[in-house]
């Protein structure tokens, strides 16, 4: 009797140990990666992994490299301990030059800080290699490599504020009449990311009393020029602005419009919705 409940007590103590064995996956470490020639092939950074390093006592640098296509801008991290001080990471391009570097730790208080370096891909496939340096440890380092992309897009509405007044066309100029100035101040909105830069606006309103014939204007004080819409309506205005205009998000923008009625009218509810992109490095 007793022998049997210890034959079943062994053979649930092993299933119990198989179980925990297969579910739990190996973690993967990459080693002997110490030169450019030895260098550790990530293959294309977006279906690139980020195994675990192990760099020995006794080696100074651990090498990887991988592949961009033109336009991609992108950045390679390492994990970082803060025993780890002088650790570096440096991009290089195929001819191993020197891409970009960096030292700066991020999050240094954080459960997750790390060292980074970005670079841009400029033709259709792109070579580069990362070498990460030790510093002034002198034992067994280990810390993770990957490589992310840098460039986010988002997009929000903001609020002009006040109420545009036109006191209507009165002379019937074919050019019409433009109405007062409004804006909206969004140099100190701390819901846009630090160096957003606006990919397309369109404005809305609310006109009384209803017209025809109405143009929206904006301008944002970057550049002091006015953009009129290509698309207008009384109550809706589309632009011809993307990212080769290079407009920050965070400016002042003013907003009129203008009316070919002879009534008047006013325009109030004035809002933008601005869609964007960032350079995630930029907000570390």
């Amino acid at each position: 009797m007793l022998k049997n409940i210890l034959k079943q007590i062994l053979g649930f103590s092993l299933l119990l140990m198989l179980v925990s064995i297969f579910a739990t996956p190996a973690s993967a470490t990459t080693t002997g990666n110490n030169s450019i020639n030895t260098a550790h092939n990530m293959g294309y950074w977006k279906y690139s992994s980020s195994d675990t390093t192990i760099l020995p006592e006794g080696e100074d640098e651990a090498f990887y490299k991988f592949t961009a296509n033109a336009g991609e801008k992108i950045y390679v991290r390492s994990s970082y301990q803060n025993v780890y001080a002088g650790m570096k990471i440096e991009v290089l391009n195929s001819n191993i030059g020197l891409v970009n570097e960096g030292t700066t730790v991020i999050d240094p208080n954080s459960l997750t800080p790390f060292i980074f370096a970005k670079v841009d891909a400029s033709s259709a496939s792109n070579t580069f290699y990362v070498k990460v340096s030790r510093g002034t440890f002198t034992g067994n380092m280990y810390f993770t490599v990957s490589v992310h992309d840098r460039i986010k897009s988002s997009s929000k509405e903001f609020n002009f504020t006040g109420t545009a007044s036109n006191n209507g066309n009165t002379s019937l100029n074919l050019n019409g009449v433009d109405s007062s100035i409004i804006t909206m101040d969004l140099t100190n909105n701390t819901d846009i990311p630090y160096k957003a830069i606006v990919k397309s606006i369109g404005t809305n309103s609310t006109q009384t009393p209803s017209q025809g014939n109405v143009t929206h204007k904006l301008m944002s004080s970057q550049t002091g020029v006015w953009h009129t819409a290509l698309v207008s309506s009384a109550t809706n205005g589309s632009y011809n602005i993307s990212l080769q205009d290079q407009l920050n998000v965070a400016r002042i923008w003013s907003f009129k419009y203008n009316a070919k009625a002879s009534a008047k009218s006013t325009m109030k509810n004035v809002r933008a919705h601005i869609s964007y992109e960032y350079d995630v490095t930029d907000q570390f």
